[in-house]
């Protein structure tokens, strides 16, 4: 399975009009790769969210990513990126705190809030269920 990566809204100007998704950036403007578990791959998912931790997760966009190569924009370093669903998807009810809420980009594990943005993808991109 594709890693999942969460995306604070607030750091997400313009990434999907650019169909990109982008690093975040430190104050001093350098690329912030700290808070990174990983680095985002070709068919990793990327969702644009807005929440805070102990509250509800608001999912705003979820996108394939298309390529390993980043490239440099306006924005940051970015990765292409196809934006295949856009709305407004409240999750509630979580077992656990959202700890990583607040960050600008981190690597989502919560198993409910991964099927939830498995859910969204359009059919193509969901693997068979046939094991």
């Amino acid at each position: 399975m594709s890693a999942i990566f969460g995306i604070d809204e607030r750091n997400a100007q313009g990434f999907i009009d650019k169909n990109i998704v982008c690093y975040p950036r430190s104050p001093d403007g350098k690329s912030d790769l700290h808070s990174i578990v990983s680095a985002i791959k070709n068919e990793d998912i990327v969702f644009i969210k807005h929440c805070t931790p102990q509250s509800s997760l608001h999912i705003k966009a979820v996108g394939v990513v298309l390529s390993d190569y980043s490239t440099e924009s306006d924005l940051g370093i970015c990765l292409p990126v196809e934006w295949v669903w856009q709305g407004e998807k409240v999750l509630v009810n979580f077992d656990e705190v959202l700890s990583l809420c607040g960050n600008a980009l981190y690597e989502e594990h919560n198993v409910m809030v991964q099927r939830e943005i498995i859910n969204l993808l359009p059919e193509k991109y969901k693997s068979p269920q046939e094991w």
